[in-house]
């Protein structure tokens, strides 16, 4: 106990002493301006590809890519086939299918040397008359939409199978709304 308040009292001392000394005054300490970045060095945010929600926040020649703007190359496999499908006996394109359209679009404008064959299909129900002019209609309409959408008529060829390439053989409507489509599918000419 004597102990203890030997150094409770020491502490209280040493604690007056120090308030009652003089106060230093300091000499002003010069600071060094940063260090200048060197003129090679580039930042990520500068450099690196730019983020995006979609096609529209990229460049003219670019796609948006995992949230990144990426340039557009003929080897991509977003510019590679792409399939549009269509209602029963209907050539008229849904919405939420032309997104697949303008993304293709973009891909066949920022390459000219790229060329789309855009394939017509039906399903198996109908005269093979029939299958093979709407198969046309149906990729008539996917070509008049590439064409809204500024892509040269040069880099577009049509084709129609009607029912003769199916994607599925099973007689029911979920396969035959499969083979409803137009596929379009790309090479270079260079």
């Amino acid at each position: 106990m004597k102990n203890g308040m030997f150094l409770c009292a020491a502490m209280v001392v040493g604690t007056l002493a120090c308030a009652h000394e003089p106060k230093k005054t300091e000499s002003p300490v010069e600071v060094a301006p940063p260090a200048a970045q060197p003129q090679n060095v580039t930042t990520f945010q500068s450099s690196g590809p730019r983020a995006c929600s979609s096609d529209t926040d990229c460049g003219d020649k670019q796609l948006c890519i995992r949230s990144q703007c990426v340039e557009i190359t003929a080897d991509m496999a977003e510019c590679g086939t792409v399939r549009v499908h269509f209602d029963f006996n209907e050539t008229n394109l849904h919405e939420d299918e032309t997104t697949k359209l303008v993304r293709m679009g973009r891909c066949l404008k920022a390459d000219h040397a790229l060329h789309v064959t855009i394939e017509g299909n039906a399903d198996e129900r109908g005269t093979e008359e029939w299958n093979l002019a709407l198969g046309d209609k149906r990729a008539s309409a996917v070509e008049d939409y590439l064409e809204r959408l500024g892509v040269s008529t040069a880099q577009l060829k049509r084709a129609t199978f009607g029912k003769d390439h199916p994607l599925c053989t099973q007689h029911n409507e979920e396969c035959w709304a499969k083979n409803r489509r137009a596929a379009l599918k790309t090479k270079e000419s260079r």
